[in-house]
């Protein structure tokens, strides 16, 4: 067993045990090895093996059904990333437009790249993103938040260490690493029906 599959199974217990399946249940079977194929098949860049190995857990989630990872972020099946390239595609023209109305004040990083692939997103616009460029940066999941102060974030570097965190986070009842300014503290809520989530606590200096 990888460490992402031991870190979603202390997760998947930890919610089993809490009577916490709401979520859980709402998630999609394991894709089986021809949709994974077929997905490769329609991204111009080799997956990120996390991503493989999350895609044969759990195929995503029917878009609100499951908002289980942290800040309520709902993974995308397979017919959702495939179309990943083609909304990049967009969002790097739209950047580009807005960019240059104004190129000299001008202070926004790009929100968007040929090489990042959306893999989660929420019920008010935010999204997941695997960098697939090659290098220090290959792997990171960066948050896109086109409503916040910093529009893109990199929030952890792969999918594996943002499993094991909150299976962690849950374990424990500390709170999950998030950003410089902030951490995620887990919230069992009891519904009906029970569920988990997530709650933005700032660091104390």
């Amino acid at each position: 067993m990888n460490d992402l599959t031991h870190a979603w199974a202390r997760v998947e217990t930890w919610l089993r045990e809490h009577r916490c399946v709401s979520a859980l249940e709402a998630l999609n079977p394991p894709a089986s090895e021809q949709a994974t194929q077929s997905l490769q098949d329609a991204i111009p860049y080799p997956l990120h093996p996390h991503l493989v190995q999350w895609l044969h857990i759990h195929d995503g989630a029917p878009m609100y059904d499951a908002p289980i990872w942290p800040g309520g972020y709902v993974p995308y099946g397979i017919d959702a990333l495939k179309g990943g390239p083609e909304y990049m595609a967009e969002m790097l023209d739209e950047f580009n437009d807005q960019r240059d109305e104004d190129p000299e004040n001008w202070i926004l990083d790009p929100w968007a790249d040929p090489l990042w692939l959306p893999i989660a997103g929420t019920n008010t616009g935010e999204s997941l993103l695997i960098d697939h460029r090659p290098g220090a940066t290959w792997g990171n999941i960066i948050e896109v938040d086109y409503e916040g102060n910093e529009v893109t974030a990199v929030r952890w570097q792969n999918l594996g260490e943002m499993l094991r965190l909150m299976a962690e986070s849950l374990e424990s009842g500390s709170p999950m690493p998030y950003s410089r300014q902030y951490t995620y503290a887990p919230r069992l809520d009891e519904g009906p029906p029970r569920y988990l989530s997530w709650k933005l606590e700032r660091i104390q200096d």
